[in-house]
C-alpha cells in the first residue's frame, strides 16, 4: 500500500512538475542555439544589449505569470476542486506547449513568450493543486513524505530538461526540443483523469460521503478503517473553518508581533531559495563566461541537476530525522560560500585558467545543497510555525513576498551581470541578502520537526 501510494503521489506530482521543471531548464543548456534563434527571428541582428533584454523577457516572463497564477489558484482549486484545478491547469499547459513549439518552429519569439506566460500562470494553478492533493489524500503519517515527492519529481525532471538541451541530444534542434514538451503534457491530462478527487474535498465541499469513502480506499488501501479517516477529515475541516481569510485578518497579522515575526521568518527562509533560479536558468551561460567550452558548460549544468536530484533523495530521508533548522541553516551557509567561491573564480580565472573548475565545483555543490537542505524545507517553515487559524493566510503572504522579490531579482540579474558590475552581481543579489536572512534565522528560528 505504501509503495502504491507513493507511486500515485509521484504520478500526480509529475503531472504539474513536468511543465514546471522542463520550462525552467530547456532554456539553460542550449543557450547559444536560442541566441541564434532570436537573432534570426528579427529583421536585423540584435545588438548585445537588445539581446540581453529580449532574452530577459523570454526567461523571466515565467515568474510574472506564476505570480498571477498563485492568485488564480484559490478560485479554481478551492471552488472547483483539486482534481478539476489540476485538469484545467494541465489542459492549458498542453495548449501552451503547442504554442511554444510553434513559436520556435515559425521563428516567432512573441509566440514563445505567450506560450511561456500561459504555461507559468496555469502551472502555478496546477502546482498549488498538487500541493493540496498531496496534503489531503495520503494518511496523516505519510503527508511529509508525500509532499517531498513533489520536490524529488521536480528535480528528476530538471535533469531531463538539462540533458535534452545539450548539443549531443536535442540542443541543436530547438523545434524538436520544444515538441518533446507536448507529449508529457498530454500524458499529464490522462494521469489526472485516472485519479479521484481528494477525500477531504469530496467530504467537506461536495458533501459526497460515498465518493469520499471510495477515494479514501483508493489512496489508503482497501483494508483501511474508513470511518476513522472520515472522522479525522471532519476534525481537520472544523479547524479549517476557523481559518483567517479576510482583509481584517490580514490587518491582525500586521498588528500582532508574533504573527509578523512568523511572516518575517518565513520570508527569510524563502529568500534563501532565490539564487537557485539563477543557477537553474543560467548556469551554462555563466560557465561559458568563465571560459568553459560549450560542452563542459552544458554537461556541468546537467551534472548540477543530477546532484540536485540526488540531494532531494537524501534530504527526504533526513528532514524528519534531523529537523528543519538542523538542515536548513548549515546548508544555507555553505550555499553562500559556494556563490562567493563562484564569484571569485571569475576574477581568479583571469590569472590562471584552472580556477574555472573551482566555479564548476561551487555550482555543483550548490545544486546538492538546494536539494538536500534548502528548497523544500524553506517552504515548510511558515506553515509549521503559524497558528492553525492564520496558517493559510501567512503562507500566502510569504509566497507573495518571495515571488515579488524573485521577479525583481531575475529581471535585474542579466542586465546587471552584463554591465560593469559583472560577476559581483552574485554577491550583491544573492550572497548579501541571503547572509542577512541567515543571521536572522540563526538568531530567531526555532526547530519545528513538523
Amino acid at each position: 500500500n505504501v509503495a502504491r501510494l507513493l507511486a500515485v503521489c509521484c504520478a500526480v506530482a509529475s503531472s504539474s512538475n513536468w511543465q514546471f521543471a522542463y520550462s525552467s531548464t530547456y532554456l539553460n543548456t542550449p543557450v547559444l542555439e536560442f541566441k541564434e534563434y532570436l537573432n534570426s527571428s528579427f529583421a536585423s541582428s540584435l545588438t548585445e544589449e537588445s539581446y540581453v533584454h529580449v532574452w530577459d523577457v523570454v526567461q523571466n516572463i515565467w515568474f510574472i505569470g506564476f505570480f498571477l497564477g498563485i492568485w488564480l489558484s484559490p478560485v479554481l482549486n478551492d471552488r472547483l476542486g483539486r482534481k478539476t484545478g489540476l485538469l484545467i491547469g494541465n489542459c492549458s499547459n498542453f495548449i501552451a506547449a503547442v504554442i511554444q513549439f510553434l513559436g520556435v518552429w515559425l521563428h516567432l519569439p512573441v509566440l514563445l513568450i505567450i506560450g511561456r506566460f500561459t504555461a507559468s500562470v496555469m502551472t502555478a494553478v496546477a502546482f498549488q493543486a498538487v500541493v493540496l492533493y498531496l496534503q489531503e489524500s495520503p494518511p496523516t503519517s505519510m503527508r511529509g513524505t508525500a509532499s517531498f515527492c513533489s520536490e524529488v519529481v521536480f528535480a528528476a525532471m530538471s535533469v531531463v530538461g538539462m540533458m535534452l538541451g545539450t548539443d549531443e541530444l536535442l540542443g541543436k534542434n530547438l523545434p524538436l526540443l520544444l515538441a518533446v514538451n507536448i507529449v508529457p503534457c498530454a500524458i499529464a491530462i490522462l494521469i489526472v483523469l485516472l485519479v479521484p478527487e481528494t477525500p477531504k474535498f469530496l467530504l467537506i465541499k461536495k458533501q459526497d460521503r460515498i465518493s469520499a469513502e471510495a477515494a479514501i480506499r483508493f489512496h489508503h488501501g482497501s483494508d483501511v478503517d474508513v470511518n476513522s479517516v472520515v472522522e479525522e477529515l471532519l476534525q481537520e475541516a472544523d479547524e479549517d473553518s476557523h481559518s483567517a481569510h479576510s482583509f481584517k485578518d490580514f490587518l491582525v497579522i500586521a498588528k500582532k508581533h508574533h504573527l509578523r515575526k512568523i511572516v518575517l521568518l518565513g520570508a527569510s527562509a524563502m529568500q534563501l531559495t532565490v539564487s537557485f533560479w539563477a543557477a537553474i536558468y543560467n548556469s551554462t551561460q555563466f560557465l561559458m563566461d568563465l571560459n568553459c567550452s560549450n560542452f563542459v558548460a552544458s554537461w556541468s549544468s546537467t551534472f548540477m541537476a543530477i546532484i540536485y536530484f540526488i540531494g532531494t533523495l537524501i534530504g527526504s530521508q533526513l528532514v524528519d530525522r534531523l529537523g528543519r533548522r538542523t538542515l536548513l541553516l548549515p546548508c544555507s551557509l555553505v550555499s553562500i560560500v559556494c556563490w562567493t567561491a563562484f564569484t571569485f573564480s571569475f576574477y581568479l580565472q583571469k590569472s590562471n585558467d584552472g580556477w574555472k573548475y573551482m566555479g564548476v565545483a561551487a555550482l555543483t555543490s550548490f545544486g546538492f545543497l538546494c536539494g538536500c537542505g534548502i528548497n523544500a524545507i524553506a517552504w515548510f517553515i511558515p506553515a509549521e510555525l503559524a497558528p492553525q487559524r492564520y496558517r493559510s493566510l501567512i503562507q500566502s503572504v510569504c509566497y507573495t513576498i518571495n515571488t515579488i522579490i524573485l521577479v525583481i531579482f531575475t529581471f535585474t540579474l542579466l542586465p546587471m551581470y552584463t554591465s560593469s558590475v559583472g560577476p559581483s552581481t552574485f554577491l550583491i543579489l544573492y550572497c548579501a541578502p541571503s547572509l542577512v536572512c541567515l543571521i536572522y534565522l540563526t538568531w530567531q528560528l526555532p526547530e519545528t520537526k513538523g
